[in-house]
């Protein structure tokens, strides 16, 4: 079978990283330690934030999670009570609106034009019970990235009707063609105290399974959110904490090689679907194409038919709040990716 649905790197953990995460096993780095993460880490963080995104954070607007997944729930389960409203733009990443149900609250997707920000569909949705907006650029799954023009006039929006935001970062580093990743809450300093920033080590150093991601946001925040985290899960692990510490801080010629093949398989899919004909997203960003399906077929139907018939497994744009779209992740070989490419030129011949 060809899979091109998983959402995690196909390289492995760099070498560096990997030898730390030994290291701190061989010292007995294996007990608890603080539920947001160790000072080394937090302020490894911190310095990371102020060098690449031009945010300063203390130690104690940091917390480190099980993954951004983890700290994506923490900061919307702190921030949600029961029947608020939280805005989602679609496409977009399948536990979003989950979560927000999970804290109780009530998921407001609103739908983008052609894959971008709309303000004016956002005011439309800002109700008396909006409580954040959820932002994620790069996005997971059309690969686009906001602009400067689109977070500012969303920052207007937030600004005037004092809206927090969760920013889903993750996949920044990973862009194309010279494209630029802006941090939203570096936009203006007001909004820092609006803003949770949300990332990690899994994406940009092939690290999902280490499970370490961290938020940065208001300390009244962060302190709730630890509250929460140490009934839920107490700290992340700790030899996971000292790999994440050796990512950020060690040696990065690993991720221009990962960005670098990424890059190739990118344009041989999109090329490819040029040929052919297909409709796509080209991606700006993560490591993700979305294209249309044959109107044929709804998106469901069409992934269910490529597994079934040619072995290929995808993701239908259902997953992602819209539908007609299929997900398709070239964190895979490229000849795997050529045969499923081959594949799926054979459906739309």
């Amino acid at each position: 079978m060809y899979n091109f649905s998983a959402g995690e790197p196909d390289f492995p953990t760099p070498e560096n990283i990997k030898e730390a995460g030994i290291d701190a096993i061989k010292n007995n780095f294996t007990k608890y330690t603080s539920v947001r993460g160790i000072s080394k880490l937090l302020e490894a963080i911190c310095q990371k934030l102020k060098k690449e995104n031009n945010l300063n954070y203390t130690p104690e607007e940091i917390i480190v999670g099980n993954g951004a997944k983890e700290i994506l729930y923490l900061s919307v389960r702190t921030v949600c009570e029961i029947g608020d409203e939280i805005i989602i733009l679609a496409p977009h990443w399948g536990t979003f609106p989950e979560q927000v149900k999970l804290a109780g609250g009530k998921p407001v997707i609103v739908k983008t034009d052609d894959f971008r920000p709309s303000a004016k569909e956002i005011k439309k949705a800002i109700t008396n019970r909006t409580k954040a907006i959820i932002l994620n650029s790069p996005n997971n799954p059309s690969g686009i990235i906001y602009t400067l023009e689109e977070l500012k006039e969303l920052a207007e929006i937030v600004l005037e009707n004092e809206i927090l935001v969760i920013t889903d970062e993750i996949y920044e580093k990973l862009l194309y063609d010279e494209t630029k990743h802006y941090s939203f809450a570096a936009l203006d300093p007001k909004l820092k105290d609006l803003t949770i920033t949300v990332n990690g080590v899994s994406k940009t150093y092939s690290m999902t399974g280490w499970r370490i991601g961290y938020g940065a946001g208001p300390s009244y925040i962060i302190k709730k959110m630890a509250d929460l985290k140490s009934h839920l899960s107490t700290n992340s692990c700790l030899i996971s904490q000292m790999a994440a510490l050796e990512a950020l801080s060690g040696n990065q010629d690993s991720v221009k090689v990962m960005l670098s093949e990424y890059d190739r398989r990118r344009k041989y899919i999109c090329q490819e679907f040029q040929t052919q004909g297909i409709e796509f997203i080209k991606p700006q960003g993560a490591f993700y194409v979305f294209f249309k399906v044959n109107p044929k077929f709804d998106s469901l139907e069409f992934c269910e038919r490529m597994l079934e018939k040619f072995q290929v497994a995808l993701v239908p744009g259902e997953a992602f709040g819209t539908p007609g779209w299929v997900r398709l992740s070239y964190a895979v070989e490229l000849d795997d990716i050529k045969e499923g490419i081959k594949r799926i030129k054979a459906f739309f011949a």
